[in-house]
């Protein structure tokens, strides 16, 4: 499956099963084409960052972009390293041999890439400590419309890790977040405005349950 999307504008929201119900209804009475697949996520935390907060310390410039490896459907040979910065997203495919070095703790292939992102990347892991912390497992199902500015994921079964040396194996994960009892979240992304309609449903079904909203 893809997760890609252009819009810069983004609200996320963490719902109820009801909620859930009453939006795929929504959303498919609007005509809009769903696609569903698992997703893996691992987040690089800047450990620097995270002292200076426990101190009480903030140190102007220091926060930086944030990276996160993902690959789908419990296929680890897909994978793709995504930077947001300041509402922007950008991604490009890492291979699994890539991956496995980066978790062993090697980054030069990175300078090899010559591409900004893993330029960026290399910066934050020895500049900023950027080291490999929470991992998500769920499963995603993403809705667009022709003719509909929105891009609408439903995140369920959300469970965490944070034995990242796991995170190419899927069985491990499954053994490591046996137990869970996982949330359910939506994401929505816009370009300009979300539809009047879609506004009041959103508000209607996860009042606030609100978590972040973003504008590039």
């Amino acid at each position: 499956m893809t997760t890609e999307h252009i819009r810069t504008r983004q609200m996320h929201y963490q719902i109820t099963p009801e909620d859930y119900t009453a939006l795929r209804a929504f959303l498919s009475a609007k005509g809009a084409a769903g696609q569903a697949g698992s997703v893996h996520t691992m987040f690089f935390i800047s450990y620097l960052d995270r002292i200076q907060e426990n101190e009480g310390l903030a140190v102007p410039g220091q926060s930086g972009a944030q990276f996160a490896l993902h690959y789908y459907d419990n296929d680890p040979t897909y994978l793709r390293l995504e930077r947001q910065l300041g509402g922007q997203r950008t991604s490009a495919m890492v291979t699994e041999a890539e991956c496995r070095a980066l978790l062993a703790g090697e980054t030069d292939w990175l300078l090899d890439r010559h591409d900004p992102l893993f330029q960026d990347f290399y910066e934050g892991l020895t500049e900023r400590m950027l080291l490999p912390q929470m991992m998500l497992t769920f499963h995603r199902e993403i809705y667009t419309a022709d003719g509909l500015d929105l891009w609408v994921a439903l995140d369920t079964n959300i469970r965490a890790s944070l034995q990242h040396m796991d995170f190419l194996d899927p069985q491990l994960l499954e053994q490591d977040m046996e137990g869970q009892e996982g949330r359910i979240l939506m994401e929505v992304s816009y370009s300009d405005r979300i539809p009047d309609d879609v506004l009041c449903l959103l508000e209607e079904t996860a009042p606030r349950r609100r978590l972040l909203s973003s504008v590039g």
